[in-house]
């Protein structure tokens, strides 16, 4: 679901509300009534909008939450490799408040099945976007060619969810150069090898 795009002045009100609601009480104490409320709207307008409350907090994740990859897209004009660099160097940038409501939104997922179709259909999307940059990358012999683009991918999801979870539990960041030079590495490891020829000397 696109929520992010075509969103009136009332959407983007309800749906900042709904993340400030979801964040403070969490999913199973957020109510609709108290959504409204902040929103300046009747509880009947969320659901013209919204079949219940797991597509809420659905929507108001993916307002929420800032696209990365196309935040980070301009940063990166020369393609995958660059691209790649870019993501990983950018794990240590300080999040906001948001962060908090998707940790909410994985922990909620586990009793709502609804609401984890969406979470698992979101991290689904984001691997697939993901996964057409590696691809990318590796057409232009940036990545080793016998590297599965699947597993790539879910590592760098699995790399981000880390990194947020350290931030969000306020553990000590890593030395912002000491990091650098290991995604430097990380980016080496990928690329292909160089063969080597000759017989035995």
């Amino acid at each position: 679901m696109d929520t992010a795009l075509h969103l009136d002045p009332l959407g983007v009100r309800l749906l900042e509300a709904a993340a400030e609601v979801f964040t403070e009480f969490g999913y199973d104490g957020a109510k609709v009534a108290e959504i409204s409320r902040r929103a300046g709207v009747t509880t009947g307008a969320i659901y013209s909008r919204y079949r219940g409350k797991a597509d809420l907090m659905a929507a108001a994740l993916e307002h929420s939450l800032a696209d990365e990859i196309e935040r980070l897209l301009p940063e990166a004009p020369e393609g995958g490799a660059a691209l790649l660099s870019s993501l990983g160097t950018h794990l240590t940038d300080d999040r906001d408040a948001s962060e908090w409501l998707l940790l909410e939104a994985m922990v909620a997922s586990r009793r709502d099945p609804e609401l984890a179709e969406t979470i698992r259909g979101r991290f689904n999307e984001d691997n697939l976007r993901i996964g057409k940059i590696l691809q990318q990358a590796k057409d232009d012999g940036h990545i080793d060619r016998n590297l599965s683009i699947d597993s790539l991918a879910i590592f760098c999801t699995a790399l981000g969810l880390g990194m947020r979870t350290q931030q969000l539990l306020q553990l000590t960041p890593p030395d912002a150069d000491e990091w650098e030079t290991v995604i430097a590495l990380l980016l080496a490891a990928v690329r292909p090898q160089p063969h080597t020829t000759g017989g035995p000397s």
